[in-house]
């Protein structure tokens, strides 16, 4: 008997299509995020961000497209964080002080791409410190509103 290949057609039956999947209820959600709330509180080297209006944590020291990719929140980044592309393009709502100083680099970067606001900063290179509240500049395909 070939389990692994058993294993895997059984699981190819049960899971169908996308549309055909069960969608997660809506029930419990705001005790998840309460817990996931709690759990940033206790950990001192986590800081609580709102990303985009949903509640994300990032480590401290970390950057904000750090904590996006690892809470699986899209963000758009095109160069791979090398400070090319200013894609990644967030605008601070508050906790602009949490956010580590502006480098040379991110600046001129800003500056090229024509963001002169002192309240947008670039995802691939603002470091957290504190709790801080921002939103994406670029929607993703898919998510334009009319």
């Amino acid at each position: 008997m070939n389990r692994p290949a058993d294993e895997m057609a059984i699981a190819v039956r049960l899971r169908g299509s996308a549309d055909e999947m069960p969608q997660p209820p809506d029930v419990g959600l705001r005790e998840r995020f309460a817990a996931r709330l709690r759990d940033v509180a206790s950990r001192p080297d986590l800081v609580p961000i709102e990303f985009n209006g949903s509640q994300i944590a990032a480590r401290r020291g970390g950057t904000l497209l750090g904590a996006a990719l690892k809470s699986r929140t899209r963000l758009m980044h095109l160069c791979g964080a090398r400070t090319l592309c200013a894609t990644c393009r967030v605008r601070v709502s508050a906790g602009a002080e949490n956010l580590a100083p502006m480098s040379p680099l991110e600046r001129l970067s800003l500056r090229y791409h024509l963001s002169f606001s002192s309240r947008t900063r670039l995802a691939c290179q603002a470091r957290v410190a504190g709790p801080v509240t921002v939103e994406s500049v670029f929607p993703l395909c898919g998510e334009l509103s009319e």
